[in-house]
């Protein structure tokens, strides 16, 4: 495969396990504890609290021993396990403008959502299958919703509702123009979220919170187990939610690199529609074709993802990983 690029191990280094890139061997957030032999136990535990939040019962009472005896685990726990990537890789995306724009899987008036494959560069220096990243793009203020009650300026705030789905609309530049804007927020102080550490912490739980409940809905920590096995040559050499390239299946959620770029913080208004706007994104990534999705609209030889990996200079990148103490380079194959 052109432009193919693959990890190698170089060395152990004094940084912790958490700050380097996972490996082919291994497994999903799921099951990333020890004991994973009990995986079908918490399997169960996990389809249970799901089937009780959906019907909208998520108080399930706690046995303890049970819990401890088969290491079941809460939805909480396994998405604290996600991680992003190693930040050497996204330096390196934006110092050379690395980006596709197939890459960009779903957007709504909360964010967007870019998806990067497990054979992308910066997914392969991701640190959990799957990785997530929750980023905000550009000033954005609170939702808006800051009219006064004698209806003062709710002109500008529609217009922040239109205008918020167009790629690009945020920067500081677009409320530099509205010279109204300023005088609208400067009167209620510092309106701006991104400013404030435990919002933006509230916002990546949030997320990844949603993210974890819908991707294990959609099996994709089966799917990653699947592959696993398969590549280790234990058991089948098949499963019925991987195809004949052992890629899951449409339908099946995705390993890889998923970022958010945030564009209106949730409130507690606006939070059951971001829940659902992040199921979909999920889902929408699930039901991906992976042909047409990495082929898109040309009809060269190569793939979007194999167009991004030719252009890495591999030596600078790796000279950024060896500074960072990731016991890992990237070479092409």
């Amino acid at each position: 495969m052109m432009g193919r690029l693959v990890l190698k191990k170089v060395k152990d280094v004094a940084r912790g396990k958490l700050s380097q890139p996972v490996e082919a061997a291994q497994n999903s957030i799921l099951f990333e504890t020890k004991g994973s032999a009990s995986s079908d136990y918490s399997r169960a535990f996990l389809n249970e609290y799901r089937k009780r939040l959906r019907n909208g019962n998520a108080l399930i009472k706690r046995n303890g021993k049970l819990e401890r005896k088969f290491q079941c685990e809460s939805l909480s726990e396994v998405r604290s396990r996600l991680r992003g990537t190693v930040s050497a890789a996204q330096v390196h995306q934006n110092t050379f403008r690395i980006f596709s724009p197939q890459s960009k899987v779903f957007q709504c008036d909360f964010f967007r959502l870019l998806y990067f494959p497990p054979e992308h560069f910066v997914a392969l220096l991701r640190k959990s299958k799957p990785a997530v990243n929750v980023r905000v793009v550009g000033e954005v203020f609170l939702n808006g919703n800051v009219a006064r009650e004698n209806g003062e300026h709710v002109k500008y705030t529609e217009v922040f509702a239109e205008n918020s789905r167009q790629d690009g609309y945020g920067k500081a530049q677009d409320f530099n123009k509205t010279r109204d804007m300023r005088s609208l927020f400067g009167r209620a102080g510092p309106s701006v979220p991104r400013n404030y550490a435990f919002l933006r912490r509230e916002l990546r739980v949030f997320v990844g919170g949603c993210m974890t409940e819908r991707w294990l809905e959609l099996q994709g920590d089966k799917a990653v187990a699947d592959q696993i096995r398969i590549q280790e040559g234990k058991g089948p050499a098949s499963s019925t939610l991987l195809d004949d390239k052992q890629r899951p299946r449409v339908g099946v959620a995705k390993d890889g690199f998923y970022l958010f770029q945030v564009l209106i913080f949730p409130d507690k208004f606006t939070k059951p529609e971001f829940r659902r706007c992040v199921r979909d994104s999920i889902t929408k990534v699930a039901d991906l074709d992976w042909d047409k999705f990495l082929q898109g609209n040309k009809s060269g030889a190569k793939t979007w993802v194999e167009e991004a990996n030719a252009r890495v200079r591999l030596p600078v990148l790796n000279k950024l990983l060896e500074s960072d103490q990731v016991a890992r380079i990237l070479k092409k194959t």
